[in-house]
């Protein structure tokens, strides 16, 4: 890359995978660039950069026409080969890979081949020798890579950071901190989750873990850096081999901070996190309702003092800020848009590590493989100079 978007009016994009996901990214998409005037300031700046929803692929021919009836685009792929004719299309600059993790490896190296910027969903691979592999073919082909970690776009995360920081001598030492989340099977094919693949171990590699709270452990290490150890039970109630449904994690940070992590899948209509984070002096309360238009609540009691709510637009406004963009607003409640907004500002900015890099999803990675692993042996699993 040598700086051929700072003027370019355009940047094409195509979705590989019309899938529910691909949903919340193209209405995203379109968003930005509906509002491309004024988040990259065409009229100051005079760069005109606008995200264009280019082209869509599926394998299933009627499922990305159904998709391009809400979200049009101006060519189509379908069938077996529909990914890879997106990526080999001269007219597209940059690819959202939001197809089952299995074939994440092979999009993602072509795409790199093809001089093409990858938007990744997570998890980023079955293993992290093989996210390696996709790291380096972002050096050597010099493009964009960002993998879907929606925490690190999260603004109550951001705003967590600021909580603790400007209060850790009132609030006194950080505890404990002890998390939940419960989550409707996703593999059952009904209207929140329109699919099964993540019961299969061939496609999806592992279960709630691995696909589901990936996301708040990666969140946690944003927060609190190094894993120093972990110990874990894992069980599976379903009956899908390697699919777990149940995951009950004690994670301490090099830092001293320990995080206990109960994970779940059931049939429960439910699909909600919950964080209490203590101090000596202090508790915050975080809420997090898939389901809900506020998606996350974080309320703060200090003492006897009664508890408070921290508002969204304080958060929000704190968040768009601290990543260079203060002008931006949220258009919709939630990460996808703040995250597809900073991978086309890596774009823009010719850096090819992004404020996610790639590298945030190697390393939740490896302390998720830690997690399966004291699980096996029984054992608690220690890190040693980042690796265990």
């Amino acid at each position: 890359m040598n700086g051929e978007f700072a003027n370019k009016k355009k940047i094409n994009i195509g979705i590989i995978g019309c899938g529910g996901i691909a949903q919340n990214h193209a209405f995203s998409i379109s968003l930005l660039e509906n509002n491309a005037r004024k988040i990259w300031k065409w009229k100051e700046s005079g760069q005109k950069i606008k995200p264009v929803l280019y082209a869509l692929a599926d394998i299933e021919k009627e499922k990305v026409e159904a998709f391009a009836q809400h979200f049009p685009a101006k060519k189509i792929y379908s069938g077996a080969n529909a990914g890879y004719d997106l990526i080999n299309d001269p007219e597209i600059d940059a690819v959202f890979i939001l197809v089952p993790t299995a074939y994440h490896l092979e999009y993602v190296l072509k795409a790199a081949e093809m001089g093409k910027h990858i938007f990744l969903e997570k998890p980023a691979a079955f293993s992290s020798k093989d996210i390696q592999k996709m790291i380096d073919a972002r050096d050597k082909h010099q493009v964009v890579l960002q993998v879907g970690l929606v925490m690190r776009s999260t603004s109550p995360i951001y705003y967590l950071k600021k909580l603790l920081s400007d209060n850790k001598e009132k609030w006194g030492s950080l505890t404990n901190i002890i998390y939940r989340d419960s989550q409707q099977k996703p593999y059952t094919n009904d209207p929140t989750h329109p699919s099964t693949w993540r019961r299969d171990k061939n496609i999806a590699h592992a279960g709630v873990l691995f696909e589901h709270d990936i996301h708040d452990l990666d969140g946690m290490i944003s927060l609190f850096g190094e894993v120093d150890e972990v110990y874990a039970k894992i069980k599976n109630f379903a009956g899908y081999e390697g699919i777990e449904d149940s995951v009950a994690a004690l994670i301490t940070f090099k830092n001293g901070v320990t995080f206990s992590m109960n994970c779940m899948w059931n049939d429960l209509n439910i699909d909600c996190r919950n964080y209490e984070i203590f101090f000596e002096k202090a508790k915050v309360r975080i809420i997090a309702d898939g389901r809900d238009e506020k998606l996350a609540q974080i309320f703060v009691q200090y003492l006897d003092e009664p508890e408070y709510e921290i508002e969204m637009k304080t958060m929000d406004e704190y968040f768009f800020k601290k990543i260079g963009m203060p002008h931006v607003k949220a258009e919709i409640p939630g990460p996808y848009y703040a995250e597809d907004l900073r991978f086309i500002k890596a774009i823009v900015e010719n850096n090819i590590e992004s404020e996610i890099k790639a590298e945030y999803g190697k390393y939740v990675h490896e302390v998720i493989e830690a997690i399966y692993h004291s699980n096996e042996i029984g054992e608690v699993i220690k890190f040693v100079e980042g690796k265990f």
